[in-house]
């Protein structure tokens, strides 16, 4: 194996377990169910004492984090994204060097062959 396929089977790794760490993190998604559903109990029970207006600026709080903590998971994606662009930043070096290399190979044979011929 060369160093293309070796960089380019890691691509596809890291690949993969990104769009798996796509679906782990819409799971994410889900936690504001149970979130909302206290804050709903809350809200009522506060309603009911006349409590409405202290109660929602807490509440409020609790949305704020509730996006803060979904916003986290979904940068754990990150990760992944930043690890891809390394590697193809590194397939692309790779790549150059090949064709770099490649050129002076060529161009050296050529000159032996013009110089011998």
């Amino acid at each position: 194996m060369n160093k293309i396929e070796i960089k380019t089977e890691e691509l596809e790794r890291v690949q993969n377990a990104e769009a798996e760490a796509v679906g782990i993190t819409k799971e994410a998604k889900y936690l504001c169910y149970p979130i909302e559903e206290v804050a709903g109990k809350l809200s009522s029970l506060a309603i009911e004492h006349e409590l409405e207006e202290d109660m929602e600026y807490y509440l409020d709080d609790v949305t704020k984090l509730q996006h803060k903590l979904e916003s986290a998971f979904y940068r754990c994606e990150e990760v992944f994204a930043d690890r891809i662009r390394q590697l193809e930043d590194e397939l692309c070096d790779i790549e150059d060097e090949e064709i770099t290399n490649d050129w002076i190979w060529r161009t050296w044979y050529v000159s032996k062959a013009n110089r011998e011929g």
